[in-house]
């Protein structure tokens, strides 16, 4: 089972600087096209919910967060039934081993490297954006979600830019933007782009001496083979994993959901 706290895809909405960038070959691409999913607007329940979330993992007060886990938790690969899910078990169980607060088939807590998984958590809480799940109407997922228009184009684009063999990071912005010349410029913008797919060049601030810390921009490849630096907070990943909520029949939300990307 692979370390989920290494899931790039999903703390990169807070991304750490740390992160693997890829080899990109800047070219002219074929501009790929994206549909965003509507954006939720949290009710009084669901902000609720996700500030005793963000308490809960602030504080690191994991009896607090397990009161949050909907007795019908699963965790799902691309939407299906993960393979490590133990349906023997219960929700709380498979939560606590996404997690990192239990091994896989282990009775007691502990025992995991690096667990639990707090930043993955707080990356998580400290993300706004949400979207309710065209599967199941009593999901909402979080972080945003976007489709690209056109496969084959996006698979024109990719042969054009990719160059290695580890996979470019592709990002989507959530309304048109404006890219700058450098992280924090305040001149002119160079360009501005609506609703887009982009490979990542790289990030801002870098690491250095004092180790990964949260990104506050990246560097994008445009269509026109040309780059530009964009506001974290102004995109999402393409592929990432999620956390979903579903509302129960009191009205309450709980977290319902863990869906990985790969």
């Amino acid at each position: 089972m692979r370390n989920l706290l290494v899931v790039g895809a999903l703390v990169a909405t807070t991304a750490l600087s740390g992160v693997s960038v890829a080899a990109v070959k800047k070219v002219p691409y074929p501009e790929v096209k994206v549909k965003v999913e509507p954006i939720y607007k949290p009710d009084a329940a669901f902000a609720t919910m996700r500030s005793a979330m963000a308490q809960a993992v602030a504080q690191k007060d994991s009896n607090a967060l397990f009161t949050l886990i909907a007795p019908t938790f699963v965790w799902t690969l691309q939407g299906q039934l993960a393979g490590e899910l133990n349906l023997g078990r219960d929700p709380l169980h498979n939560f606590k081993v996404v997690f990192g607060f239990r091994a896989l088939d282990a009775d007691v807590d502990g025992g995991v490297e690096n667990g639990p998984f707090w930043a993955t958590l707080a990356a998580i809480t400290e993300d706004g954006t949400f979207y309710q799940s065209e599967d199941s109407g009593n999901l909402v997922c979080s972080p945003a979600a976007a489709e690209v228009t056109d496969d084959a184009i996006f698979e024109q684009a990719r042969k054009k830019i990719e160059g290695g063999e580890e996979e470019v990071e592709w990002y989507f912005t959530l309304a048109e933007i404006s890219i700058d010349k450098s992280p924090n410029d305040k001149a002119a913008p160079i360009a501005s782009i609506g609703q887009v797919a982009l490979p990542v060049l790289s990030v801002y601030p870098t690491s250095q001496g004092s180790g990964p810390r949260p990104a506050t921009h990246f560097e994008v490849l445009l269509p026109s083979g040309k780059s530009g630096w964009v506001s974290a907070s102004a995109v999402r990943p393409l592929v990432t994993d999620r956390l979903c909520y579903a509302r129960s029949p009191s009205g309450d939300w709980r977290i319902a959901v863990y869906d990985q990307a790969d």
